[in-house]
């Protein structure tokens, strides 16, 4: 499976997060392709929205959190089997004009995913959105994974 995230970069990526997406993405690794792309212009950004690329997209935003991470696990498996090309996840620097501007954009329908329920920086919920992934992936191959 593939997955695309791409963060929002307003303001400097924190160095820990940095080094934790670096750290998933080498353990990721033996489980699935996953990329990790930081925008900052909002060009760019508005492109990667509309843009017709077959796979699944969804909207990583703040709201009231019902995804555990056994409901991501069988999320994950269900994608893995249904064929798709991949997933994308657009993490956003979240604010309230965020909401509106995200209805509006595309063709393709943006899915919610609600991962919490504070509103964090977009780096903060990548980082986050990277652990509650590999999460995933260890439940579905019943690797231990400490709660």
């Amino acid at each position: 499976m593939k997955y695309e995230i791409y963060i929002q970069e307003r303001k400097k990526l924190q160095k820990f997060c940095k080094k934790a997406i670096a750290e998933y993405e080498k353990r990721l690794s033996r489980y699935c392709k996953i990329s990790c792309k930081f925008v900052k212009k909002e060009k760019e950004w508005n492109s990667l929205l509309t843009k017709d690329t077959g796979m699944k997209k969804l909207l990583v935003q703040p709201g009231k959190a019902e995804l555990t991470s056994e409901k991501l696990s069988d999320q994950l498996k269900k994608w893995e089997g249904s064929g798709m090309k991949g997933v994308m996840f657009f993490v956003p620097e979240w604010n309230e004009e965020a909401t509106d501007k995200f209805a509006e954009q595309g063709t393709d329908p943006i899915e919610p995913l609600v991962l919490s329920d504070f509103t964090m920086s977009s780096n903060m919920t990548g980082m986050v959105l990277y652990e509650q992934i590999y999460r995933g992936y260890r439940i579905l191959h019943n690797h231990p994974y400490h709660k």
